[in-house]
């Protein structure tokens, strides 16, 4: 969620079999192979689990956004978590939205996130990973998938690092596919799954389990710092300029499920 240019490799695939997986739902499957399953939340109750999560109250954040993030825009219903971004003024920023992030932290692992994304110029939706005891970015950041709402067809992914001598670079992906039919799918119109697999010697990052982007210990210095995971959605900012007329509020970022695992 920092301050990044995207580097544009696009990437087109037939995705039948993604289609199948991303209308999957429902509880944690007992195995994934060759994983175990560390820390998962399924949003089935009837509000936002507190021992899991923290909501934030935030008014200022980086890339210049315009959101005031307020723990009213978050909830659960139906079965999903929801984060709402509205027009509504607040304390001097012109949206409300919303941010939540995990207390639980791991080192290494699979983090995987069913989500319905939002969209429209402005709309800034994010799943990703940060830690807790290092200074950005000195401990990396992991953004599993990132989402500009002026590209509906688009989304992307991005590892931060620090080099060297001390200075913030990262290397990223844009993501691009069609469905069996040949037809460019447009990310907000449904739900899809949404992952990262950090290892020790490198990072590889999925769409509905087709690998589109991997980085290694040979290109990056790959974080050996616990990350904890990070659901937002900005308005506004860098990343994909403010909203304007072609905005449509609300906006709701839905989330179906996180599940974090580690290598058996």
């Amino acid at each position: 969620m920092h301050l990044r240019r995207a580097t544009i490799i696009t990437v087109f695939v037939a995705l039948l079999a993604s289609f199948q997986l991303a209308g999957q739902s429902g509880s944690p499957p007992a195995e994934l192979s060759g994983w175990t399953l560390t820390w998962h939340d399924e949003f089935d109750g009837s509000e936002i689990d507190s021992s899991k999560w923290e909501v934030l109250t935030l008014r200022d954040s980086y890339n210049q956004e315009k959101q005031y993030y307020l723990p009213a825009q978050a909830a659960v219903a139906g079965g999903m978590l929801r984060l709402t971004s509205t027009d509504e003024p607040f304390e001097g920023k012109l949206y409300r939205s919303a941010r939540l992030e995990g207390r639980y932290e791991q080192v290494y692992g699979r983090f995987e996130i069913r989500a319905r994304i939002p969209t429209t110029q402005g709309i800034w939706p994010a799943l990703w990973l940060l830690p807790r005891s290092a200074r950005w970015p000195l401990g990396g950041e992991i953004d599993i998938m990132e989402h500009k709402g002026s590209e509906p067809h688009t989304v992307s992914s991005a590892y931060h690092f620090t080099d060297k001598a001390g200075k913030h670079r990262y290397v990223t992906e844009r993501y691009q596919a069609v469905d069996s039919s040949g037809q460019a799918i447009r990310w907000p119109d449904g739900f899809h799954v949404y992952a990262a697999e950090w290892e020790p010697k490198e990072i590889r990052f999925y769409v509905d389990g087709v690998e589109h982007f991997r980085t290694t210990s040979a290109e990056v210095p790959v974080s050996s710092t616990p990350m904890h995971v990070v659901l937002n959605t900005a308005v506004g900012g860098s990343f994909d300029g403010d909203p304007d007329a072609s905005t449509i509020f609300p906006q709701v970022h839905l989330i179906d499920y996180v599940r974090v695992y580690q290598r058996k």
